[in-house]
């Protein structure tokens, strides 16, 4: 009887109940303690658990690429962040320390654009624009515009505090305006400006400007001798007339001052665009304002030509130097550099500058008030005598009394 052929049904052994290796990603390490049956299942376990394995690594492996990549994406970030962090964290500490000096001084009047402050307000009308800040702010105050701070002193009461502050320096605040306007180095500004000082002070001091009497009295009646008998003029166009070629030819040289009628017209325009513009210039690259750097290059040159004939030149009465050539010694006993005409433009500038707008406002003043009037012509004549009130000038005095445009201006004039 032939025998069935058995079939012999072995258990499963526990490997082959494994889940999938991406849920049991330890068990490779407990397949090789398991005892197996065979030698060909121990085979199979064995690969099974180096293909977990390696399944292990990759995915750690792949884990530190992603981290890799997380950490230059950060430091990425972090170096776009960190500049924007210090910029941020600099204007606040900035705009706090502004805040924190203002505090300190005067009421400060800025504006949102930055440099700019409230220079379009501050340039529109100036005037109007300081009293109105002094009303507001009190008689001290400081206006930033242009890149400027300006600060006003409107009263009595904080000038002697100003003028003696040690943290107050002359020398420095007009340094770099005297160099754009006159192109005057600071090394020589620095170096000879106490010595001209004391040079000017000492020449035209209250006690020395008798000498000047003289000759100031002969300048201004040649000058109104060539206006004529009659006619009329816009005041402040009669005052350039009169003072320009009397302040030229006292402060520099006799017949330094033009006598052409289109040459005099040519310095009139140079001398006003140069003076109405000086503001600018002293804040603003030359380059911008090309008029204005025409019209210095013009004076510039007027001195460079004359130079030579003012160091020579000698006083018909006493043989003393003028102003300007005491200012030519100087310069030349401390200095090797060339820079005379600079100066002279410079000492141009601030005589006529000065004593346009004092004659000006003077006249105005004597003529607005006639009981001022009449008491200064009772004096002249007292010294003079009637020879001394000319035709002419009676004639100037009375069409100018009778501008109604100048009476309108002057009664917002308030006696000081």
């Amino acid at each position: 009887m032939a025998t069935a052929p058995l079939l012999l049904l072995h258990p499963l052994r526990p490997h082959q109940q494994d889940p999938a290796p991406s849920f049991r990603p330890a068990w490779p390490e407990l397949e090789r303690k398991v005892d197996v049956g065979g030698s060909d299942d121990a085979k199979v376990t064995q690969k099974l658990g180096r293909g977990k394995e390696a399944t292990v690594r990759k995915a750690n492996k792949l884990q530190k690429e992603q981290r890799k990549v997380g950490r230059k994406v950060l430091d990425k970030n972090m170096e776009f962040i960190s500049p924007t962090v210090v910029i941020i964290l600099g204007c606040v500490a900035l705009l706090l320390f502004l805040q924190w000096k203002n505090l300190r001084g005067p009421p400060c009047i800025g504006g949102w654009i930055p440099w700019i402050g409230a220079g379009f307000e501050f340039g529109k009308t100036p005037l109007q624009f300081i009293e109105k800040a002094r009303i507001k702010y009190g008689p001290i105050f400081t206006i930033v515009a242009v890149g400027t701070r300006m600060t006003f002193v409107t009263e009595e009461e904080g000038i002697n505090v100003f003028l003696k502050s040690k943290e107050v320096n002359f020398e420095l605040a007009v340094q770099t305006p005297v160099y754009r306007t006159a192109s005057i180095p600071k090394n020589i500004f620095l170096k000879l400006h106490e010595k001209l000082y004391i040079m000017v002070k000492g020449k035209m001091g209250t006690f020395n400007l008798y000498q000047f009497t003289g000759q100031l009295t002969e300048e201004l009646h040649e000058q109104l001798e060539n206006l004529g008998p009659h006619g009329t003029m816009d005041l402040n166009n009669l005052v350039r007339h009169l003072l320009y070629p009397v302040t030229v030819n006292v402060l520099f040289k006799k017949g330094l001052f033009p006598t052409n009628e289109r040459k005099i017209r040519e310095f009139h325009q140079h001398f006003q665009a140069y003076d109405e513009g000086f503001e600018y210039g002293s804040q603003l690259p030359e380059c911008l304002l090309r008029n204005w750097s025409k019209s210095k290059k013009w004076l510039l040159a007027l001195f460079e030509k004359n130079i030579p004939d003012i160091k020579t030149c000698k006083s018909a009465k006493d043989n003393s130097p003028t102003v300007m050539q005491a200012l030519l010694d100087l310069l030349e006993m401390e200095t090797n550099e060339q820079k005379s005409p600079n100066y002279g433009l410079l000492l141009l500038w601030a005589s006529l500058s000065n004593a346009v707008p004092v004659a000006f406002w003077t006249f105005a003043f004597v003529l607005s008030h006639p009981n001022i009037h009449r008491a200064i012509m009772e004096a002249i004549s007292s010294v003079f005598g009637t020879a001394g009130t000319k035709t002419e000038l009676n004639c100037i005095i009375e069409e100018i009394s009778n501008n109604v445009y100048l009476s309108h201006i002057m009664g917002k004039v308030k006696c000081p």
